[in-house]
């Protein structure tokens, strides 16, 4: 079985390990749990962040749990009361999809996208088997509540063409999704070196077109974080594998005269840790990414082009922070990691340039009410607020929480 490599051999590290190019402050703590997932019907271990309505209500998945125990997508409304849970939807471990990963996208019109890691209708699937390929999915909403569409299922082949194992997904900016697979595309042996694919919205439906298959060389499975486009299309993102030094590459995808082509703009040296995906683009030619337990430890990065060159920097190196980084309008970076923290249950952070870049630790997870571990990025609100997620798949005595940080 295919196992999410996340959330793989992990190990416990310490804040101390850090570059003397980054001071390091503490920020008052604004954390405070908004629910706390009890398990059972109500959801077990969300390891993706959330997304927010134009109303302010939280949508989710988690990764078990629910009415069949194979994971949920979930709303918090929120209220002059407070914030109230509902299951929207429960993932029934058969063609619907099951396991979700990869955080949540929403429309304008509320709908919602996201992926399961297993299950769908590809091609030699059977039914309930963590062989099957995974999905693509819609909630839609409507006066009689929510509906689940299956808008892809990727092949259970082993090395399938069309990729398996979908991570995150991004919006063109006429509405269609892109994203990245783990495994499939026909590269390397067994289960393929992963791909990049688009799924085209007309009138018949969604079409899925694989944009770039990973071959041996060119970069090996895709970061979990998935890719990110910028203003003209161009799809960015990272692999573990592959490359000059056989630790990862990260890549842009251009298209030209109705075809994609892949150029490398930075290969990870041996040591500096395979990438997570995820790339955030500050302007044209300044890229901010974060590595997995290089050199012990992982970080995050920055790619500056200079002259048609790409050249990195490590900002901050220490505990192995989540891909999904947010960039606000002054610059500052806001990130989580899993681990580490003065209580070693991971923490959340803001990287700020001024002489040097300065990390602020926002909150240090305890591991009781405000939960521990989490395994996904923040979002910030229109009101100025952090959101994010903890999970429970690292011996959390709670299911995992929804929590808010004011900065």
């Amino acid at each position: 079985m295919r196992k999410r490599i996340m959330l793989v051999n992990k190990i416990w590290l310490v804040t101390s390990l850090i570059f003397a190019l980054v001071s390091v402050g503490f920020a008052s703590d604004g954390e405070k749990t908004l629910f706390t997932f009890p398990g059972g019907s109500h959801g077990d271990d969300p390891q993706t962040g959330v997304v927010s309505d134009s109303e302010g209500n939280l949508y989710g998945t988690t990764y078990y749990g629910g009415a069949y125990g194979w994971g949920t997508v979930f709303e918090l409304k929120h209220s002059r009361k407070g914030w109230t849970q509902e299951v929207v939807y429960n993932f029934e471990g058969s063609y619907d999809g099951f396991n979700p990963t990869g955080n949540l996208l929403i429309d304008k019109a509320g709908n919602l996208y996201g992926t399961t890691l297993y299950g769908g209708t590809g091609t030699g699937c059977q039914q309930g088997s963590y062989e099957c390929g995974g999905t693509v999915f819609e909630m839609t909403r409507s006066d009689q509540g929510w509906k689940h569409i299956v808008l892809h299922s990727f092949c259970s082949a082993s090395g399938c063409d069309d990729g398996a194992g979908p991570c995150a997904l991004s919006f063109d900016k006429t509405g269609n999704l892109y994203g990245a697979t783990e495994a499939g595309g026909g590269g390397c042996p067994t289960y393929g070196c992963g791909t990049v694919y688009e799924l085209n919205r007309s009138k018949r439906g969604w079409t899925e077109k694989v944009i770039h298959a990973f071959q041996n060389g060119d970069g090996e499975v895709p970061g979990p974080g998935g890719i990110t486009l910028d203003n003209d299309g161009n799809v960015y993102g990272t692999t573990y594998g592959g490359g000059t030094y056989y630790s990862g590459i990260v890549f842009e995808l251009k298209h030209r005269n109705n075809h994609w082509d892949e150029l490398v703009l930075y290969n990870f040296a041996s040591g500096e840790g395979g990438a997570n995906g995820g790339l955030t683009l500050d302007g044209a030619d300044v890229i901010f990414g974060t590595t997995d337990y290089g050199n012990g430890v992982g970080g995050v990065f920055e790619l500056r082009r200079s002259r048609g060159q790409w050249n990195e920097t490590i900002l901050y190196s220490g505990d192995g922070p989540n891909p999904q980084l947010i960039l606000d309008k002054t610059g500052a970076l806001y990130g989580t990691s899993l681990f580490g923290g003065s209580n070693g249950y991971g923490y959340a952070f803001r990287l700020q340039h001024g002489k040097q870049w300065r990390i602020d630790v926002l909150h240090s997870f305890a591991g009781g009410s405000d939960g521990a571990n989490p395994a996904a990025g923040l979002i910030l609100g229109a009101d100025g607020n952090l959101y994010g997620t903890t999970s429970s798949s690292y011996d959390s005595q709670y299911g995992g929480t929804v929590f808010q940080i004011t900065p």
